[in-house]
């Protein structure tokens, strides 16, 4: 089942002609490669994951994905070691793009160039990047098809380590939502970088939804 979900979103992506350009999608042929066209400092956004997956949680699931980095708060400015770090960063999901999300909204409102800047090099970014843990039954009242798809945004790192990292969140996260939410994975692009985040993400997450959407009535 899981692996008929990623067999069709890697096939049947009805997002690809609208968006293409603006992220490396999961059917492109040098997905699992190591081509150095990473861009952006190394950073693996969060977007509307489950705050019932504990920060520690998802740091070991990206040590797993990625053995040869280490998890660090930020990134220095001119950090030699940018291929051995990663930055984790968890941001609050929204409904649409008008969504008042207090704290987070001067994060959405940035481009994605400097969105990702100030995300990998500021630890005070607290609303942003650390999760407020909430109650096991709260999550799951709230697992419905009206909650934002969740979506893995990457930069900086290359695209098998994307994959691997990839894989086993995901797992994790259709798990813990009762497989209501696959989410989404997409790595930074340069025509990205001059769009509000808030842009990019509402539409990746919209357009992953919509293909779930298609699985589900393909399966029915």
């Amino acid at each position: 089942m899981k692996m008929g979900i990623l067999n069709f979103l890697q096939e049947n992506n009805p997002f690809l002609n609208s968006r293409e350009g603006d992220f490396i999608p999961l059917n492109n042929p040098n997905s699992d490669s190591d081509d150095d066209d990473s861009i952006g400092p190394p950073l693996l956004i969060l977007y509307a994951a489950p705050s019932t997956i504990g920060i520690d949680e998802y740091r070991d699931m990206v040590c797993d994905g990625m053995p040869n980095r280490r998890v660090v708060d930020v990134v220095e400015r001119g950090d030699n070691e940018k291929q051995q770090v990663i930055v984790i960063r968890r941001l609050d999901g929204m409904n649409d793009e008008s969504d008042d999300n207090d704290d987070n909204d001067a994060v959405f409102d940035l481009t994605v160039k400097d969105a990702l800047d100030t995300l990998a090099s500021s630890s005070s970014i607290v609303a942003a990047s650390s999760p407020v843990l909430q109650q096991k039954e709260e999550m799951e009242k709230n697992n419905n098809n009206n909650t934002p798809c969740p979506v893995l945004y990457f930069s900086g790192v290359t695209n098998s380590e994307m994959m691997t990292t990839y894989r086993i969140i995901a797992n994790e996260i259709y798990q813990e939502t009762n497989g209501v939410h696959w989410p989404a994975c997409a790595k930074v692009v340069m025509p990205a970088l001059v769009k509000p985040l808030r842009q990019v993400l509402c539409e990746i997450s919209g357009d992953h939804a919509d293909a779930m959407r298609l699985q589900r009535d393909d399966e029915g």
